[in-house]
């Protein structure tokens, strides 16, 4: 019987982020962002700025710093085109379409963007641009119990049943795919009302965009700080998710909900470069441009102990900070063939509830290990960290982004202050985040210090006016 679950929900001033825990132990970590240029699974008003034959694929403006790169194959399904065909026949330059993102971001490349749309429900997804009913792999009697009954259920749409639409009866489906469809027409209205490239919103909130995530069908209850966000889970818990019994649990509004549950301290050391393994041993994770590098240090452990221990380890570091693309692990070595197998087996398993598909590949005469996860969405290393500006070297601080977060928290916790910031926090905060900073307008003086370190800033109750 899987272990029951907790989420975690704290405001993050620009939206929210929720930890999933299964038991005490932190196994996902998951934002949405209101204000940003954040674009996984976000709708977007876009713009095609250019159509580049060599690539096969468009640029689109969809408001932010950079384009996104639509491909030929992504590009064909707001058109009704089965089969794949050149771009050029697909878009043309100037041409506003709906995109979803895909990719985000990384360094100077933009995201990835599709037309084929997915509108996700608690229970269901449809696609609205999609060709005929949902037919993906089956794997196991569930997986095709869903497909049947979704078959069943709508069967000239393109609506695919998530794995909790088990606990639910029919008529909460319907109504669910009744909902989305009025959140089509609300996004398409949006979109032609629109001047300009940008985010479409379509009436969601980032709570309920986090909680259709990461809901689990053994999620028990929703834990909750700030009394905004815990209202609004209130509603949706006694509202579209009534029928999964799940709990609202009330924290302390003066405290950080990560800090109440513990959840804080365990993302520390997941983010950390050294990693205690269970039972003794540890993991170095090494993200770098090209690649992710795992070096498991097994201590006076046996080998096969050790790396079966590593290998739990290693699959929840990789879903908790979210790294994807290419992963080499340098295991300890394993002599015989049963022993790798074994490992092999083990590694499966451990990535068998990751939400991101995984490719393992057998362990090479040297130890090691290649695992590939697909990328979705921001790493967590990305966001909540950067190189150290101070040192200059491989060492890694808390970044702009997790520097602005902490401040926004403690004005909204605690009230006016002056703020005394460090001349790269202060230029942040009147940039990436201006928006989230005019949200205190009155409530904060800003003043640039710089004596104190990069990222830094001291706050002062500011009393009376």
């Amino acid at each position: 019987m899987a272990e029951m679950s907790r989420l975690v929900v704290e405001s993050t001033g620009f939206g929210v982020r929720g930890a999933l825990l299964a038991g005490e132990r932190l196994i996902e970590v998951a934002d949405v962002d209101a204000h940003g240029a954040q674009i996984a699974d976000r709708l977007f008003l876009g713009r095609v700025s250019a159509v580049d034959r060599t690539l096969n694929a468009a640029f689109i403006d969809i408001g932010l710093a950079q384009p996104a790169l639509l491909a030929a194959k992504d590009a064909r399904f707001a058109k009704g085109v089965r089969e794949r065909a050149p771009i050029a026949k697909l878009v043309r330059e100037g041409e506003r379409l709906i995109v979803q993102g895909v990719r985000e971001p990384v360094e100077d490349k933009g995201g990835r963007v599709t037309t084929d749309l997915r509108l996700m429900g608690f229970h269901l997804l449809w696609r609205p641009h999609g060709f005929g009913p949902e037919t993906g792999p089956a794997r196991g009697a569930e997986r095709q119990a869903l497909r049947d009954r979704s078959a069943h259920l709508f069967p000239d749409r393109c609506v695919s049943l998530r794995r909790h639409a088990t606990q639910v009866k029919d008529d909460v489906l319907r109504a669910e795919l009744a909902r989305l469809e009025e959140r089509w027409r609300q996004l398409l209205a949006e979109a032609e009302a629109k001047r300009r490239p940008g985010p479409l919103s379509g009436g969601d909130h980032p709570l309920e965009m986090l909680l259709r995530e990461l809901l689990a069908p053994n999620l028990k209850e929703v834990a909750v700080a700030d009394p905004e966000l815990a209202a609004r889970a209130r509603g949706l818990l006694e509202g579209p998710l009534a029928p999964h019994g799940i709990a609202l649990v009330r924290l302390d509004p003066a405290r950080s909900a990560f800090e109440q549950t513990g959840v804080a301290e365990q993302l520390e050391q997941v983010l950390a470069r050294e990693i205690a393994i269970p039972g003794g041993g540890r993991l170095i994770v090494e993200p770098t441009a090209a690649l992710v590098a795992i070096d498991v240090d097994g201590g006076n452990r046996a080998p096969l102990e050790v790396d079966l221990a590593a290998a739990q380890e290693i699959a929840r570091i990789l879903r908790v900070r979210n790294l994807g693309g290419t992963i080499v692990v340098d295991f300890v070595d394993l002599p015989s063939r049963n022993e790798q197998a074994r490992l092999t087996q083990a590694l499966a398993k451990a990535f068998r509830d990751d939400p991101a598909p995984v490719q393992i590949h057998p362990m090479t005469p040297t130890g090691l290990v290649e695992i590939v996860r697909a990328r979705r969405g921001r790493a967590l290393d990305q966001l909540l960290r950067r190189p150290c500006p101070s040192c200059g070297g491989s060492g890694r601080v808390p970044s702009l982004r997790a520097q602005a977060e902490a401040l926004f928290g403690m004005l909204a916790r605690q009230g006016p202050a002056r703020v005394r910031a460090a001349p790269d926090l202060a230029r942040y905060l009147e940039t990436d985040a201006a928006t989230v900073w005019a949200s205190f307008a009155g409530r904060a003086d800003l003043v640039r210090d710089s004596a104190l370190a990069p990222g830094e800033f001291r706050a002062e109750p500011l009393y009376g006016g």
